[in-house]
């Protein structure tokens, strides 16, 4: 089973940047990145996994287990929508079912749905438990 680096470096190459490109967007030294991809139980900090798990559009439990979550759970934690069978976003519009969000979602909805957008990985995946919480007391 792959650990922890191979997934990074594959990661990495897949979007085709250096070790000195992806430390400079998560604040390290390139070394470290290299340290990360070639010994088995070297890790980020939590702060950088959950910047390289934003960066590549990942769940934090892909980068250290390798497990992939349901599709529809993944779109929300990395942010892509556009994969949803429901939403897509559509140049700062939404599109539900063929129609814009503004003739099928309620001012409160956009305002959610945008919010939403301006948040990073971690708060996304914070938000999206919550309305879980708040939908299973509702039942």
């Amino acid at each position: 089973m792959d650990g922890f680096g191979v997934r990074l470096k594959r990661l990495r190459q897949d979007r085709n940047i250096t070790q000195s490109e992806l430390a400079a967007q998560l604040g390290v030294v390139p070394s470290a990145v290299g340290k990360y991809e070639r010994i088995p139980n070297a890790y980020p900090s939590v702060d950088a996994l959950i910047k390289i798990a934003d960066f590549f559009g990942v769940s934090i439990d892909y980068l250290l287990r390798g497990t992939k979550v349901p599709p529809s759970v993944e779109n929300n934690i990395s942010g892509s929508l556009s994969n949803s069978p429901f939403i897509q976003a559509n140049h700062g519009g939404v599109v539900i079912n063929g129609e814009t969000g503004s003739n099928v979602l309620s001012p409160e909805a956009m305002e959610l749905l945008h919010i939403y957008e301006t948040l990073g990985g971690r708060d996304r995946l914070k938000l999206l438990n919550y309305a879980v919480e708040l939908e299973r007391s509702i039942e």
